[in-house]
């Protein structure tokens, strides 16, 4: 585990432990934002040690804990028993949730913002996938888009080599990434999830966070719309 890096301007990083995912091993990343009224967002919480705590609770009163993604909603319940009165959103729940605990949600996300960071950050639930609807952020002022389980650049591991192939087939090693193909294949409405593409690349970002692999500091649009060349419409 890594201590909290920044990003950007009011958005800072912090890699967990790795996790075992369908036997596979993923790394883990969580994502703090601090909103323009003082209070701290936080995606995908993660165990960290007491001084990065310490050092994340510095930079703010932490009002939101999220799981944007239904491989994370588990992840929330450590975070809430720290922090009992932030209020708790996740993705839309699919047969894919993992869960842990009755958590007193405040609401789930979808394409609109709640009031409380609408300023701060947009946002969209990607739809046309019956298993993981996943709902990605942008942070409007530094032009970063959010992002956790769909565009995935797993790190060649050495003496790993049924890891770093599984990746390889799925088209999410690095360096160049990817949705893997167990997502592509689960889309089964891709005029849904072409149009939630389409208001993904509106956005103006040019900064990419990812829970599983290398975030991109810059340039990250030209990389987002080469990930989803799949969707592409067939020619007539």
């Amino acid at each position: 585990m890594s201590d909290i890096q920044v990003f950007a301007e009011n958005v800072w990083i912090v890699d967990g432990p790795p996790v075992r995912d369908f036997g596979v091993m993923f790394t883990t990343r969580m994502t703090v934002v601090k909103l323009s009224g003082g209070s701290l967002w936080v995606d995908s919480p993660v165990p960290v040690p007491f001084d990065t705590l310490k050092r994340i609770t510095g930079l703010g009163p932490v009002g939101y804990l999220v799981a944007a993604t239904p491989r994370h909603v588990w992840r929330l319940d450590g975070w809430h028993t720290l922090f009992p009165e932030a209020q708790l959103w996740t993705a839309r729940t699919t047969p894919f949730t993992l869960k842990k605990g009755r958590l007193p949600l405040a609401g789930i996300l979808g394409d609109e913002p709640p009031q409380g960071w609408a300023d701060d950050l947009d946002q969209l639930a990607f739809k046309g996938n019956p298993l993981i609807e996943e709902v990605l952020f942008f942070h409007k002022a530094s032009r970063t888009v959010i992002l956790d389980d769909l565009i995935q650049i797993h790190p060649i591991v050495k003496g790993k080599p049924l890891h770093n192939a599984l990746f390889k087939l799925a088209g999410a090693a690095y360096p160049h990434g990817g949705v893997g193909l167990d997502i592509r294949l689960s889309f089964t409405d891709r005029t849904l999830a072409r149009k939630s593409l389409e208001k993904l690349l509106s956005w103006n970002f040019d900064k990419l966070i990812i829970a599983h692999g290398n975030c991109i500091e810059k340039d990250a649009k030209p990389f987002v719309e080469r990930a989803f060349k799949w969707l592409a419409p067939a020619p007539a």
